[in-house]
């Protein structure tokens, strides 16, 4: 897995060798390197990814990586999460958990199911 920056600069349109040079980097050094296979912030971000504007809480178990929701703030989904981990990661109650928290899910383009992604 290549550096969370790196990508960022290279998705924002930055040229590779532009890219390698303000991160003083080479590609074998890149390729070479192990990185660890989640880039954590913190422990408040983690099973938290954040794309674009919104934040989305996923966990992998066995191999399978399990999303459970979008949502607008990072602490929505902080609490979401917190939630998820007491109850033992049940996709079922997502929904009981948002609403007795009080925050909302923003819809995706699955928004009727929760689904998982085989690794």
């Amino acid at each position: 897995m290549i550096p969370q920056e790196i990508t960022e600069d290279l998705r924002n349109g930055m040229g590779l060798e532009e890219c390698l040079i303000k991160h003083e980097t080479n590609l074998k050094t890149l390729f070479d390197k192990e990185y660890p296979d989640e880039i954590r912030c913190d422990p408040k971000c983690k099973y938290i990814e954040k794309r674009g504007a919104n934040y989305y809480i996923k966990k992998k178990i066995l191999k399978s990586t399990y999303y459970y929701g979008i949502y607008s703030t990072l602490k929505d989904a902080q609490l979401v999460r917190d939630e998820l981990i007491v109850t033992g990661w049940k996709q079922n109650k997502v929904d009981s958990i948002c609403k007795k928290l009080g925050v909302n899910r923003i819809p995706g383009k699955n928004e009727h199911r929760f689904y998982e992604v085989k690794s």
